[in-house]
């Protein structure tokens, strides 16, 4: 087995990217789909903080952001704090999402509601299937 590491941006597979290493005191990369409906932001742990992930996403590979997907780490965020990320969301045009991991329930449950049908319930075990 080679271990490679990864800390600029690469091409893993055709139409499928890291980030490359983002920091806000853990660093960490996102992975990112290039589909036909849009991006899909696959997230760790979204340490350097999700809109930020998804900015860098948009950034590197233009387009609109179809899905999030993954841990936001916002658990220990306030409601205003989590409503400024929505509406971040928002503004960024992400059409759907599926946080999960470290997230948090109120968090989650906050953009279940925002996004309603958009929403999808993610977790181990749990398939999300994104067309090409």
């Amino acid at each position: 087995m080679t271990v490679i590491e990864v800390v600029s941006g690469q091409t893993i597979a055709a139409e499928m990217f890291t980030t490359g290493e983002m920091s806000r005191g853990v660093p960490e990369q996102a992975l990112v789909i290039k589909t036909n409906q849009g991006l899909v932001v696959v997230t760790g742990c979204a340490h350097p903080g999700v809109v930020q992930v998804v900015e860098q996403a948009m950034n590197l590979f233009g387009g609109k952001v179809h899905l999030v997907l993954g841990g936001y780490h916002l658990r220990s965020k306030s409601t205003g704090e989590l409503e400024a990320i929505m509406a971040e969301f928002r503004r960024l045009g992400v059409e759907k999402v599926a946080p999960r991991h470290c997230t948090g329930d109120q968090a989650i449950q906050m953009f279940s509601d925002e996004y309603g049908n958009d929403f999808i319930q993610a977790g181990v075990g749990r398939v999300v299937v994104v067309e090409p």
